[in-house]
């Protein structure tokens, strides 16, 4: 009895099953595009070169590695240090804080890697390639200075990208579309229980309506028999 009521609860919302879900995809395709301001990443890349030779024995070679993926997690926090900020922001002459762009600079390690990845998020595409790549070359210039080191190198430098990570604009309709289209089934649900309510209390008023009947017919027989035998 269930289904049955939400499929007819379903089928007078038949309209609505189409619109809404339509006019949700519209309305999510107009603030994905026109509303919210679209993000752009951009990534380089940087490795701990100085690898062993082949000449040299095993374990220094993997002593070397090792010693690799330890500087690689120096290097990282070294990247992310407010003396790198302030260098990025004094030698380009920006209007930012430490802070500021702190908040657009991530910093990872790929994995068990020698390789580290250094990605900046933007409104502006250029602005975003230009904070990835002027860290990098700031951490080259700190490694050289405060660890008289040689050993990192860029591998990828970062371009201005062409299209945003943010907004997903098809990720974000069909979203609209799903969360449409569950509202009328919610809707469905609720006529539907609202309806069974009524039902049941239709019947039970019925019920009793037919008993306080029955009890009266008892009463005036036992009343008519009663009359009778006076």
């Amino acid at each position: 009895m269930r289904t049955q009521g939400l499929l007819k609860a379903l089928n007078e919302l038949k309209l609505a099953l189409v619109l809404v879900p339509i006019l949700a995809i519209i309305f999510s395709a107009v603030i994905s595009f026109y509303v919210l301001t679209p993000i752009y990443r951009s990534s380089t890349t940087l490795m701990v070169f100085k690898q062993p030779t082949a000449t040299e024995p095993y374990e220094v070679r993997i002593g070397a590695v090792t010693l690799n993926q330890k500087l690689v997690k120096t290097y990282s926090e070294l990247a992310q240090s407010t003396v790198v900020y302030e260098e990025i922001i004094q030698q380009n002459n920006l209007h930012m804080t430490v802070e500021e762009i702190k908040s657009k600079i991530n910093v990872e390690i790929l994995g068990e890697t020698e390789f580290l990845r250094i990605s900046a998020n933007s409104a502006n595409p250029t602005l975003s390639a230009m904070l990835a790549n002027e860290t990098a070359r700031i951490l080259l210039e700190k490694v050289a200075e405060l660890m008289v080191l040689d050993n990192i190198q860029i591998i990828n430098a970062a371009s201005p990208p062409s299209k945003p990570v943010w907004p997903n604009h098809t990720l974000n309709m069909i979203l609209a579309g799903v969360v449409g289209l569950l509202l009328v089934v919610g809707v469905a649900l609720l006529r539907t229980n609202i309806r069974n309510a009524q039902e049941n209390n239709n019947s039970e008023l019925i019920m009793q309506n037919a008993n306080q009947v029955e009890e009266f017919d008892l009463r005036t027989e036992v009343a008519l028999d009663k009359g009778h035998k006076d």
